[in-house]
């Protein structure tokens, strides 16, 4: 296979999907609902604009509102978008579904895919990649510091020797442990 038609997906297994839960998409959550909230802000903000007749006194009103949505945003955010991530697992019960959480390799970029939402990283944007007795791990430099791990065990063996020689011929050196 050459390196312009590289492609491989993995399954994931029940512990990867809990680590990539809570590193990958509460921060997804953080950032939908913040622009959820900002979008409510700017809404609030037209609205009253197109109500009120005094220009100084809107004006007066929408800083105030302003404030407000910094003083929350800094404050709950993190509770909120946890509380929604939370119920966004109850509801689509996504123990239940292990199968539908699978990473994808490209010649051009690394894909996280779950019924939450799609991740994608660039090969560029990855910092080490560690090879351990049990786990291949990439190490991603981005403002979160995320890790992806893939598990030996449950993975083609084929498959992660591929992805290696894949890494170690066009991405960076693989360090073994």
């Amino acid at each position: 296979m050459t390196a312009a038609n590289f492609s491989l997906e993995f399954q994931l297994n029940i512990s990867e999907i809990k680590k990539l839960n809570k590193m990958y998409f509460r921060h997804l959550f953080r950032d939908r609902v913040m622009f959820c909230l900002l979008a409510l802000l700017v809404f609030v903000i037209c609205i009253d604009y197109i109500l009120e007749t005094d220009f100084f006194n809107w004006l007066l009103k929408s800083l105030f509102l302003v404030v407000i949505f910094v003083i929350i945003q800094f404050s709950f955010i993190d509770v909120i978008s946890k509380t929604v991530f939370r119920w966004t697992k109850k509801l689509m019960r996504l123990d239940k579904f292990p199968n539908r959480y699978k990473l994808t390799f490209t010649y051009s970029d690394i894909c996280v895919k779950s019924p939450l939402g799609e991740l994608t990283h660039k090969w560029s944007k990855i910092e080490k990649v560690i090879l351990t007795k049990n786990f291949l791990f990439f190490y991603i430099k981005e403002r979160n510091g995320y890790i992806i791990s893939i598990s030996k065990k449950d993975s083609d063996y084929r498959k992660i020797e591929e992805l290696l020689s894949f890494v170690e011929k066009n991405v960076i050196p693989v360090i073994k442990v």
